[in-house]
């Protein structure tokens, strides 16, 4: 059996998919493809079948079923002892795999390990994501900057041990209600200091193209159990209030009482942080701000307010803190 499963979801890929797969096909491990076709109406199939490498394991689906089922059939279908994930439009940078699995060897109190990723296309940066497993849960409250979907490598018994799925009612937001789901099983996060994964940055990739009023229900959903999670003081007025925090785009409040209320449930969350999950406390007040920060630079656009309002607003955190300290 090899030691490595990469899952490689694919839709309509022609484009990318050799560069992608060739990308895999030179790494330095022992591992196996694993090609999830949803359907595609361009050749995709044809060219993977043309590398004629036994490596490629091809499942088509005759009838499209999302990206989410679709990925989830890998479970039942890999074979090794690691599950990599990569998408079909990115690269595998060498010795990627291999990294991976030695960290992972050597690590076993790692569940899920993450690179940092390299853009390429229509942007040129590279990922800044944290590499210990209190910071990466802690960046879960702000829905960004954690690890990347594309450039994980997970134990394959633990998702299988406690039957961790992708939501498919969780559209663009599904990868962190899977570490989620991991997380409340007892996993522990990692990522490497290496770019070892290019992503391209394209008009054409899913996060550019999105239902926006699907994508804002699936993340008060799945934001509404983070709240719950890991803040165990709050009641579910403050949930909805602070859910409003992750909107996209994010709304104005012009009501200066309505802000005050989203600061008092921010200091509600803060009062008490459930120290179950190892997340850390200070990331955790450090995003919660950020969040509000940005709800007042988007409400500002729309009516100026000075800086004694700001601080005033603070000054309610403070305030609440206090008020529950000893509760």
């Amino acid at each position: 059996m090899p030691k490595i499963s990469v899952v490689v979801p694919t839709y309509n890929a022609s484009r990318h998919i050799v560069e992608t797969l060739r990308s895999l096909l030179q790494q330095d491990a022992d591992f196996e493809i694993l090609l999830l076709d949803d359907a595609s109406k361009d050749d995709t199939l044809e060219l993977a079948r043309g590398l004629n490498d036994s490596r490629i394991r091809i499942f088509a689906l005759e009838h499209n079923q999302g990206r989410a089922s679709n990925a989830n059939r890998a479970f039942s279908l890999c074979r090794g002892e690691y599950i990599a994930r990569i998408d079909h439009d990115d690269i595998a940078l060498p010795d990627r795999l291999s990294k991976q699995a030695a960290f992972l060897d050597a690590h076993p109190e790692i569940t899920v390990l993450g690179t940092q990723i390299q853009h390429f296309g229509d942007d040129h940066t590279t990922s800044s994501f944290p590499l210990e497993d209190a910071e990466i849960k802690a960046r879960f409250i702000i829905g960004a900057a954690y690890l990347a979907n594309p450039s994980v490598m997970m134990r394959r018994e633990f998702v299988e041990r406690f039957g961790i799925r992708y939501d498919p009612n969780l559209d663009i937001v599904d990868d962190l209600g899977f570490w989620f789901e991991c997380m409340l099983q007892g996993a522990r996060f990692a990522n490497l200091p290496e770019a070892l994964t290019r992503y391209r940055v394209h008009q054409g990739m899913t996060s550019l193209n999105l239902n926006i009023a699907r994508l804002n229900t699936a993340k008060a959903r799945l934001f509404a159990r983070i709240f719950q999670a890991y803040f165990p003081r709050l009641t579910g007025v403050d949930i909805e209030r602070l859910c409003t925090l992750l909107e996209n785009p994010l709304q104005p409040e012009p009501d200066l009482y309505v802000l005050m209320s989203l600061y008092r449930a921010a200091g509600v969350a803060l009062s008490r942080i459930d120290q179950r999950w190892g997340v850390s406390a200070k990331e955790l007040e450090y995003r919660m701000v950020d969040l509000l920060d940005r709800k007042w630079r988007a409400s500002a656009q729309t009516i100026p307010r000075g800086d004694e309002e700001k601080f005033f607003c603070h000054r309610v955190i403070g305030n609440t803190l206090a008020e529950l300290k000893d509760r």
